[in-house]
C-alpha cells in the first residue's frame, strides 16, 4: 500500500492515502473561463512523480526537470511487510535514500559515511521492488523477460496512450513485450513467450539474409564458393612458403651491403655515360679541325678587296704554319684525353662486373633466407586469410542450411505451441482465478459479465476481452479498468505483493455516469473483502453523484483537491508547460 507522496518544497501539495478508494480531485473554479483548463493542475503529474519514486527514468517521466532541479520526492509505502520511505532527487536520480526496516531484502542498503542515512542505486531499488511486489526474483536471465518497470506500468497507467488497450501500457508496445508481461501477470509460462520471440528473431534474420542475397546486397552462394577456392589456394601457397622459409640473422646487414653495391653501380654507370659523351665530342673535334691553305686565305682576302705584297704573302705563310701546329697540338691533347677516358671507362666496367658479381652472391642468399620481420608478416597474413576462409565457409553453410533452418524453426514453433497448450492446462487453476475475477468485476458494472479470453496460438499467447457493446469508447475504458482491477485483486492475495492500483482521469473519459458510480462502489466492496487500494485522479464534473448509492459518501474518499483558480492551488504550486 502507498501511504503518501511528499516533496522537499513547501509549494508541493503533499497527499496521504488509505486503504480502499482514494480520489485526487481537480476542481474548476467559478471564475474559470473557457480558456482555463484543469489539465495543468497536476493530476497526471502526481502519477509521474509516483513513477519517478518507483525508479522510472526522469526524462521519460514527463516532469518539468529544469523547474524541479532542486526538488526531491518521497514515497511512503509497504515493501514486503515493512513500511519504507524512499526519496529520490531530480538532480541525482541514480541514488535512492531510504528510511525503515530492511530485514529480508535481497539487496541490503548501504549506509552513508557522512550522514546517518541508507541508500541504494536506482537499479538495485527496482530489483528490490520487483522482488517484493511481483516475486520476480525467480525470473530467469533470458533476453526477453518481464521487468519491474514494465509490470508496474499495468498498475500505474500514466498518459492517454496507456488507456488504449488492456494488455498494453503504451500503444507501440512490441508483441513480445506485452505477451511476456501479460503471461507473467496471468500466471502463465512467460518463458515460452520469450522462447517464441527468440525463434521470431532467428526467422527474421533468415528472411533478411534471403532477401539481401536475392537483391545482391550479400554475396551469393556462387560468389562465396569462388572466394573460398581463391582463399584455399592462397593459404596453401602461404603454407609452402612458410614451411621453407629460413630466417637470416644478418639479413639487415646484408641488405644494407647490397644496397651500397647498388648505389656504387649507379655511380659508376653514370660516370661511364658522361665519359662516353666526352669521348664522342673529342673524336668529332679531331675529325673536323684542319688548317686552311694559303690559296684559301688569299681568296678570302681578295674577295674582301685587299691586295697583298710579296712580303705580306710571306707573313701569311708563317701564320698558316702557326695554325697548323696549333691544330696539331690540340689533336695530340685530344688523343691523350681520349686514351685516358677509354682507360677510365674500361676500369669502371671492370669494377661494375666485380660489384655485380658480389651483389649477385648476396642476392643469392636472399633467395634461400629472409628477415624475421618478413616471416612475422607472412604468418599474420596467413592467419588473417585463414580467418576469412572460416567466415566464408560459415556463410556458405548458412546459405546452404537456410531451408533446413527455416524447417527447424517451424518445427520448434509447433513444439513450443504444444508445450504452451500443456502449460495452459497445467496452470488452469491459476488463470481461471483471473477469468472468474474479471467476470465478477465486469458483471458489477454491466448487466452481463464480460469475458477475459486467453488463447494459445502458433504466434504465442493471444489475449482478449469481450464485453457487450464493447465498441463504445466508455466500455473500452472499462475493459482496462476491470482487467487492471483483476490483476490487483489476485496479486493482493499475497500480503507482501502489490495491492494498489492507480488510474488517471483518462480511464473515465467517455464512460457513462452509471458505470463510473458502479466502479467506485465496486472498489469499496472489494476493500471490505480484502485489503486493496485504488487511487485515481478525477475532474469534479466526473463525480457521478446522481448515480451513487445514498449511503455512499464520495467526499470521504477525496484525499486532495487541486484547482485551476490559482497556480498555487496546483500540485506543484506553479504552472508549467508540458
Amino acid at each position: 500500500m502507498i501511504y503518501g507522496v511528499f516533496a522537499n518544497q513547501k509549494s508541493f501539495k503533499s497527499v496521504t492515502f488509505v486503504a480502499g478508494l482514494n480520489v485526487i480531485l481537480a476542481e474548476k473554479s467559478d471564475n474559470s473561463t473557457e480558456k482555463d483548463t484543469r489539465n495543468g493542475v497536476g493530476k497526471t503529474t502526481l502519477l509521474n512523480i509516483i513513477h519517478f519514486c518507483l525508479g522510472s527514468d526522469k526524462v521519460r517521466s514527463n516532469l518539468p526537470i529544469e523547474e524541479l532541479v532542486e526538488w526531491a520526492f518521497t514515497i511512503e509505502m509497504d515493501i514486503g511487510i515493512n513500511r519504507i520511505r524512499a526519496t529520490r532527487y531530480i538532480a541525482n536520480p541514480n541514488v535512492i535514500l531510504l528510511e525503515g526496516d530492511f530485514i529480508g531484502w535481497p539487496i541490503h542498503p548501504e549506509k552513508s559515511e557522512n550522514f546517518n542515512e541508507f541508500y541504494v542505486s536506482n537499479d538495485d531499488w527496482k530489483k528490490v521492488l520487483g522482488y517484493f511486489l511481483f516475486k520476480s526474483s525467480e525470473v530467469k536471465p533470458l533476453k526477453y523477460k518481464p521487468s519491474f518497470r514494465s509490470l508496474i506500468s499495468y498498475f500505474i497507467r500514466a498518459g492517454a496512450d496507456a488507456y488504449t488497450d488492456p494488455f498494453k501500457y503504451f500503444r507501440a508496445q512490441k508483441t513480445w513485450d506485452w505477451q511476456v508481461n501479460n503471461a507473467f501477470l496471468l500466471g502463465l509460462n512467460w518463458e515460452q513467450a520469450s522462447e517464441l520471440q527468440e525463434l521470431r528473431e532467428k526467422e527474421k534474420s533468415i528472411s533478411a539474409l534471403q532477401t539481401a542475397t536475392k537483391s545482391g546486397m550479400v554475396a551469393s552462394l556462387g560468389e562465396l564458393e569462388a572466394e573460398r577456392v581463391r582463399l584455399e589456394e592462397l593459404i596453401e601457397a602461404e603454407k609452402i612458403s612458410l614451411s621453407t622459409y629460413k630466417v637470416l640473422p644478418q639479413y639487415e646487414d646484408i641488405q644494407r651491403q647490397a644496397d651500397k653495391f647498388s648505389q656504387e653501380l649507379h655511380k659508376l654507370a653514370n660516370e661511364n655515360i658522361i665519359n662516353q659523351k666526352k669521348l664522342e665530342r673529342y673524336r668529332e673535334s679531331i675529325a673536323s679541325e684542319n688548317p686552311p691553305s694559303e690559296s684559301e686565305l688569299e681568296n678570302v682576302y681578295r674577295e674582301a678587296g685587299l691586295l697583298f705584297s710579296e712580303g705580306l704573302k710571306h707573313s701569311l705563310s708563317e701564320a698558316k704554319e702557326f695554325h697548323r701546329k696549333l691544330i696539331q697540338n690540340r689533336r695530340l691533347f685530344l688523343e691523350v684525353e681520349i686514351t685516358q677516358i677509354n682507360n677510365s671507362i674500361d676500369k669502371n666496367k671492370d669494377l661494375i662486373k666485380k660489384i655485380i658479381d658480389e651483389r649477385a652472391s648476396l642476392l643469392e642468399i636472399f633467395k634461400t633466407h629472409g628477415a624475421l620481420e618478413e616471416l612475422i608478416c607472412m604468418q599474420e597474413s596467413h592467419s588473417k586469410n585463414q580467418e576469412q576462409l572460416g567466415r566464408v565457409k560459415e556463410k556458405i553453410t548458412d546459405l546452404r542450411d537456410l531451408t533446413k533452418k527455416k524447417q527447424d524453426i517451424r518445427l520448434a514453433k509447433v513444439e513450443l505451441e504444444k508445450k504452451s497448450e500443456r502449460d495452459y492446462e497445467e496452470h488452469r487453476s491459476r488463470w481461471e482465478q483471473f477469468v472468474r475475477a474479471f467476470n465478477d468485476n465486469s458483471k458489477a458494472l454491466y448487466d452481463e459479465p464480460g469475458n477475459l479470453i486467453i488463447n494459445v496460438t502458433d504466434n504465442g499467447y493471444k489475449f482478449g476481452i469481450n464485453i457487450q457493446r464493447s465498441n463504445s469508447e466508455g466500455i473500452g475504458k472499462m475493459k482496462i479498468f476491470c482487467y487492471d482491477l483483476t490483476l490487483m485483486q489476485i496479486f493482493s492475495q499475497d500480503e507482501s505483493c502489490i495491492n494498489f492500483l492507480i488510474h488517471d482521469s483518462t480511464i473515465f473519459d467517455g464512460v457513462d455516469s452509471r458505470q463510473r458510480a458502479l466502479a467506485f462502489e465496486r472498489i469499496s466492496i472489494l476493500n471490505r473483502q480484502q485489503n486493496i487500494q485504488y487511487i485515481c485522479t478525477l475532474n469534479s464534473d466526473m463525480i457521478p453523484l446522481e448515480n451513487l448509492r445514498s449511503d455512499f459518501n464520495f467526499e470521504q474518499y477525496i484525499r486532495l483537491k487541486l484547482s485551476d483558480k490559482d497556480p498555487k492551488d496546483s500540485l506543484l504550486g506553479f504552472k508549467f508547460n508540458t
